[in-house]
């Protein structure tokens, strides 16, 4: 039984990943489609999204509720303020800076759960989460500049960080409820960004931009909408009920990592030698989390046969 469960468990950690690698990705098409007004990506992105995971998720509307609807309803504030202090952010900032900024939240995470919800943060947690702050601050010293600079675009990141562990946190509480389908809460979700994203695009008249866009840029928001945001969320909120926050946080902050290499690939960005070490001291400190966490769990399970 405890096999299983810890085989799951493990499963629920590479779901994780996938997430963060998904998430990942929208940082060099975010910057790539920056010209684009920012509720007309938001709108598109998740009405892409609502309209995938309803077609694929049908089944799951039998299990609609009140319950499902008002939680959706709250979370979506708060994660359509993610992307917007994102998305503008990005617009003032470069793609690799802007991934780690956003993905502060794995520092925020244990905060908030240690102010809120008095949960005592792990010498693991501790160890990863500082490890991985110094692989994330080597992702964006400039050496050349006077080391960390941070303007305003970066400040907008930092912001979406603290939304984005506001996001995690909730997610994990909503994620135990026995009364809620994940699979139906995450299409709810979707839904409701994509209606605020709508309405303020519609008020701001952003949909004029609408004949400008170009293929390119109508294709990097719908790979974003189907796994930036469709792939992405479900795979959180399925994973993350057999994975506590705190480590769900440090998972995430494969975010930034993922972000620069894919912003140098993709759009030509670049990354001086420290920021390719900083990505693979992230690396390091999630391995460390896992293996460390493995460990204590091994002899838990010792001490309880003894």
């Amino acid at each position: 039984m405890k096999d299983d469960h810890r085989k799951h468990e493990l499963l629920a950690f590479f779901g994780l990943i996938l997430a963060a690698l998904f998430w990942g990705i929208s940082y060099p098409l975010t910057k790539y489609v920056e010209a684009v007004p920012t509720f007309y990506i938001i709108s598109i992105r998740f009405s892409l999204a609502t309209l995938v995971l309803s077609i694929c998720g049908f089944r799951h509307f039998r299990n609609l509720n009140f319950d499902t609807l008002k939680f959706s309803f709250i979370l979506s504030f708060i994660v359509t303020a993610m992307y917007i202090f994102n998305i503008v952010g990005v617009k003032y900032t470069t793609s690799v800076k802007a991934s780690f900024f956003t993905t502060l939240s794995f520092l925020v995470c244990p905060v908030i759960n240690w102010l809120l919800y008095k949960v005592k943060i792990s010498k693991i947690i501790g160890r990863s989460a500082l490890i991985c702050l110094a692989g994330t601050c080597m992702l964006c010293w400039k050496p050349d500049l006077g080391g960390l600079v941070i303007n305003l675009g970066d400040v907008l990141c930092a912001l979406a960080s603290v939304a984005g562990a506001i996001n995690i946190i909730y997610m994990e509480k909503i994620s135990h409820r026995a009364n809620i389908d994940n699979t139906m809460f995450t299409i709810c979700l979707m839904f409701f960004i994509s209606v605020w994203g709508t309405l303020i695009a519609l008020v701001r008249g952003e949909f004029a931009y609408h004949s400008m866009v170009v293929s390119s840029e109508m294709t990097a928001m719908i790979i974003m909408g189907l796994f930036s945001s469709a792939g992405a969320f479900i795979l959180q909120i399925h994973c993350e009920k057999l994975v506590p926050s705190n480590r769900v946080g440090i998972i995430f902050s494969l975010e930034p990592a993922s972000g620069c290499i894919l912003s140098v690939l993709l759009i030509h960005e670049t990354m001086s030698l420290i920021g390719w070490l900083g990505a693979v001291v992230i690396m390091i400190s999630i391995i460390y989390m896992e293996l460390a966490n493995n460990k204590e769990q091994a002899k838990l399970s010792d001490r309880k046969v003894n």
